[in-house]
């Protein structure tokens, strides 16, 4: 196995990042490494054959390719859509001594015992034993070294139909290079991150999807799963590795440790608006665990609570422009 260099984080990807860096010889927040990476994000998905029949999302779909590319490492993920070929990939990588970042859904990862498919989770691979079958992993919050089957692995890297793609998806970087230029990556970042979000090409996601989600809250209440569809919600927001606030909280995070390079991060108030619209995220994930838990829905506390988001995601976002 080669020498790990885990330290328990909140979101499961910017985790695996910070974890690789440092094997690397860098060092690095995990706040840092998701704001880098424009990690933020808005998706209002309408699922009517899946469970649940509708999904919030709040991370950035690129969140990696985001990060690796803005510190100067080209990124593209090795991946394979037969699963015996990525399981002989992953190890190849290991065998040369180079930990390996991977998709996966924690439905098939025997340590979560979870009854739901999630997919797209991020993990570490550090190492396998090929006697007994299991890959040696590290996730999140987690300390300690986990063991995964090659035979749920397999079933874990490959998924249709995912939100994220899943086709063994690896990287395994031989080495990674400091980065330079601080102040031009993390304005750039949080510009990038704020138009995406702004951007109200595609009603699915961004500010639009928010608006998408008012609209059609309504109609929840008529759903079959409107109980779990509002108890995924409330999960999605402030429970599934994200921090809390739906990574807001770990955004504001970056953006304090920021001002060291950017500090108009300060004049600007980002850093009290993004914690405000945080709250937000929490009072309303908060809302969606009230609901799930009645016996009869009624989505108006909810849908006040979306617009209250929706009005502070726009402030910020346009107050972050200012750094174009």
């Amino acid at each position: 196995m080669l020498p790990v260099s885990h330290v328990p984080g909140r979101h499961c990807a910017s985790t695996a990042i910070r974890d690789m860096l440092s094997f690397h010889g860098i060092r690095m927040s995990e706040a840092m490494c998701f704001g880098i990476g424009a990690g933020l994000g808005i998706w209002y998905s309408n699922l009517p054959a899946g469970s649940p029949s509708r999904l919030v999302h709040m991370r950035s779909a690129d969140f990696e390719a985001q990060f690796f590319t803005r510190i100067g490492h080209d990124f593209v993920w090795d991946r394979s859509g037969k699963p015996g070929q990525a399981e002989a990939s992953l190890c190849r990588a290991i065998d040369k001594g180079l930990p390996a970042l991977i998709r996966t859904d924690i439905y098939h990862l025997p340590y979560f015992r979870s009854s739901t498919h999630f997919q797209g989770h991020v993990i570490m691979v550090w190492g396998y034993d090929s006697e007994r079958e299991v890959f040696l992993v590290t996730d999140t919050d987690n300390p300690e070294i986990l063991e995964v089957p090659f035979s749920d692995m397999r079933k874990a890297r490959h998924q249709e139909d995912s939100f994220f793609e899943m086709q063994g998806n690896r990287f395994s970087p031989g080495a990674i290079e400091p980065p330079g230029g601080m102040r031009e990556i993390i304005a750039s970042s949080i510009v990038h991150n704020s138009r995406t979000i702004l951007d109200g090409s595609h009603d699915f996601q961004g500010i639009r999807g928010l608006d998408t989600w008012l609209e059609e809250l309504p109609e929840w209440g008529e759903l079959e799963d409107w109980k779990w569809t509002a108890r995924f919600s409330y999960q999605i927001i402030e429970r599934r590795g994200t921090g809390g606030g739906g990574f807001r909280l770990m955004y504001a995070d970056f953006l304090r440790e920021a001002r060291k390079w950017v500090p108009e991060i300060t004049p600007y108030g980002l850093v009290e608006l993004m914690v405000e619209t945080a709250g937000a995220w929490q009072r309303l994930a908060a809302a969606l665990k009230d609901v799930s838990e009645r016996e009869r829905p009624d989505f108006r506390e909810v849908a006040r609570r979306v617009g209250r988001v929706r009005a502070l995601e726009d402030t910020y976002h346009r107050a972050a422009l200012a750094l174009a």
